[in-house]
């Protein structure tokens, strides 16, 4: 094996060799301490951005950097205002440390940190995707009345939304997939339900279904993300859709099989 270096004039970092070597820290939690000590020292850190900096997701994040910490090499704590926590602060070092250097010791009275556990509240990642709800309102469709669905994860008409986007599009997407079913969960707990997805679904396939260069993102993690609102509200760009080369009214289910499908009469 050979090592082929660049000549270093920008875009490269200087950190301290001992992380990397340490063998107590697995490649994850190397990784992620030399990707850190790569940003500016005021650098404020947010665990949900820096996942959107890798492939791993959010929940091999936090347990790199679980291990970080209980080997010393990343702090973290509250800052609290008149009793409260208002934010959290997290320290970042290029070997272990035992104990916080007075000059970055947290200023707080000792009661306060009778409970270590609270250092990753609900506040930071909050289970908002499977929440109780009350009774089921009634919702108009098409001039229709139906009964809107639980929002539940056992309710949620996750096949009938995924048939309508494979059926539009051509693409063979599951139902089934735990990352679809997260994201499909968290908008239909914001309220939307199976007409404002297949309106999305519409409203995309005719934007984007013969661009090259967008076609790629008919997939739920764009079409089901945080956008989904301004996907669903966008000006019509006119009629169409469906798969390039089929007949797309007669793959594609109408609004009231899969009304059936899912349980809505």
């Amino acid at each position: 094996m050979s090592i082929f270096r660049v000549r270093k004039n920008d875009n490269f970092v200087v950190m301290d060799k001992t992380a990397l070597h340490d063998d107590r820290l697995s490649w994850k939690a190397k990784g992620i301490i030399a990707y850190m000590l790569s940003l500016p020292d005021d650098w404020t850190f947010f665990v949900e951005e820096l996942a959107t900096h890798a492939s791993d997701g959010e929940d091999s994040l936090r347990t790199g950097l679980k291990e970080l910490k209980r080997l010393g090499y990343l702090h973290r704590f509250p800052v609290k205002e008149n009793g409260k926590i208002v934010k959290w602060e997290t320290h970042v070092f290029e070997t272990p440390q035992e104990e916080l250097p007075e000059e970055i010791k947290p200023q707080q009275e000792k009661p306060d940190v009778e409970k270590p556990d609270v250092e990753k509240p609900d506040v930071e990642k909050p289970d908002v995707e499977f929440p109780d709800v009350e009774n089921p309102t009634l919702l108009s469709i098409n001039n229709t009345k139906y009964l809107s669905l639980l929002s539940n994860k056992d309710n949620v008409p996750f096949a009938e939304i995924i048939e309508y986007l494979n059926q539009k599009a051509g693409t063979s997407y599951r139902a089934t997939s735990k990352k679809t079913k997260q994201l499909i969960t968290a908008r239909w707990n914001e309220g939307f339900r199976l007409d404002d997805f297949m309106r999305v679904i519409d409203n995309k396939t005719t934007e984007w279904l013969n661009n090259p260069e967008w076609s790629k993102y008919l997939r739920p993690e764009t079409l089901f993300s945080p956008k989904f609102e301004g996907y669903l509200n966008q000006k019509a760009f006119g009629k169409g859709g469906g798969a390039s080369g089929t007949n797309s009214a007669a793959l594609t289910p109408s609004r009231e099989e899969l009304y059936r499908k899912a349980g809505i009469k």
